[in-house]
């Protein structure tokens, strides 16, 4: 009778709430972190790139006079067959149309380009932070010689709304952290809420965690 008693007793006791905020704290700081970083970079002419090539971690601008009409690639990426992103890369052409540089951007990026004669006809410019191709993409563009270098790197047009979504990640983190202690102030450190505050805080955490839990595996993948 001792033993069950016991472990009734353990069974019943809620776990701490602290795991859950340092847990949550972590992905705030790092998603802070990630955001921040991803914005900042040495600023770089998209002239002076087609001259000297592509750095890393700089923030090319300027206008393109010919581009791709079309993605040179599509890379889908999934879970178990389900699709979670797409990354679209063109190439891009100076004046010359001796340099070449690689762009990801939107899968609307191409329709700024005739399709005969590759001109930039809608002037588009192009602002994005170089970044390194993963191994996979790299592969994918291994006939490609012209652009092709040991590292092969390009214009990430999508940088912006990537830390953005770095930001709405550490947004609902600290959200969730701010529910975890409401929820310890109303019902002590190792009370469970209950009631229609209780329920309005475990919809919040749920939706909150959906959300965030999307964007993190979307920002890693297409990373």
């Amino acid at each position: 009778m001792s033993l069950l008693s016991r472990n009734q007793g353990y069974a019943a006791k809620p776990a701490s709430p602290v795991a859950a905020i340092i847990v949550f704290g972590i992905i705030f700081a790092i998603s802070l972190f990630f955001g921040i970083s991803g914005l900042m970079g040495d600023s770089r002419s998209l002239d002076q790139a087609f001259e000297i090539g592509l750095d890393k971690d700089t923030v090319v601008s300027g206008v393109p006079s010919y581009g791709a009409p079309q993605p040179n690639l599509d890379y889908e990426h999934g879970i178990n067959s389900v699709t979670i992103g797409h990354e679209y890369y063109y190439m891009i052409l100076d004046e010359s149309q001796d340099n070449v540089l690689l762009v990801r951007a939107d899968k609307d990026f191409g329709k700024n380009f005739d399709s005969e004669s590759f001109e930039n006809v809608k002037g588009a410019s192009v602002k994005g932070k170089v970044r390194t191709a993963s191994n996979d993409v790299t592969a994918k563009f291994s006939d490609l010689t012209t652009i092709l270098n040991p590292t092969l790197m390009y214009i990430d047009t999508t940088y912006k709304s990537r830390s953005i979504k770095w930001f709405i990640i550490a947004a609902i983190n600290l959200l969730l952290i701010a529910t975890v202690a409401v929820n310890c102030v109303i019902k002590g450190r190792n009370g469970g809420s209950a009631g229609v505050v209780g329920g309005l805080i475990g919809f919040v955490d749920l939706a909150g965690m959906l959300v965030a839990g999307y964007l993190l595996i979307y920002n890693i993948l297409l990373n």
